[in-house]
């Protein structure tokens, strides 16, 4: 499992301190000792396999990504799995995925946080094709023009959003479609995260 320049090391404890925690909050979830885990950041040693599956599910992040296998393998080698994939027009926090589908390489890095969502409608033409698949990056903000997940009461939406006057527009599906104003600080808008891509074939 030894990679160069201790990826997996330096890799644990980025996510490590992401997470807020320190070397003896991660020792005490995994009832290891603290010393163990500053081994393992250091590239002294390292853990083994039922260790490293609690840690993928401790920082939900895939093993490809712990292991480094986009650093040992080259981009075409690596990807991240286990991701959500939604109907958008179905899309609930707590609904059960229709299934799991692994996404390019690319964004492993960053916010690891995505989910897919299929698109069965006519509702984002002309901007995303019928059919495709939305990739989400997970966040509560935005900035102007970008197409964006929302949820406006018990609606889940993809639009293109513009701020105005202290709220913001949703643009409509096509030109002639009126668009739709929301104050900022309407309760029942909630930001989920930005379109990042779209492809036919993730």
């Amino acid at each position: 499992m030894k990679s160069a320049k201790n990826g997996f090391g330096v890799r644990l404890k980025k996510l490590r301190k992401s997470a807020g925690m320190t070397q003896t909050d991660l020792a005490d979830h995994l009832n290891k000792s603290s010393s163990a885990v500053r081994m393992w950041e250091l590239g002294a040693n390292e853990p083994d396999i039922n260790t490293l599956v609690q840690l993928s599910a401790i920082f939900d992040c895939s093993l490809d990504y712990l292991l480094c296998r986009d650093a040992i393998l080259g981009k075409e080698g690596a990807v991240r799995s286990s991701v959500p994939v939604y109907r958008l027009s179905e899309f609930k926090k707590d609904a059960d995925p229709e299934y799991y589908q692994t996404i390019p390489p690319d964004y492993l890095e960053g916010n690891a946080a995505y989910i897919i969502c299929l698109n069965d409608t006519d509702a984002l033409l002309p901007w995303i094709p019928n059919g495709a698949t939305i990739l989400i990056r997970l966040q509560e903000s935005c900035l102007d023009g970008q197409l964006v997940l929302i949820r406006i009461g018990n609606d889940c939406l993809v639009r293109k959003i513009t701020f105005c006057d202290g709220g913001i527009l949703f643009s409509g599906s096509f030109p002639s479609t009126p668009l739709r104003y929301v104050a900022a600080d309407d309760a029942g808008l909630e930001i989920i995260g930005v379109a990042v891509e779209f492809s036919m074939q993730f």
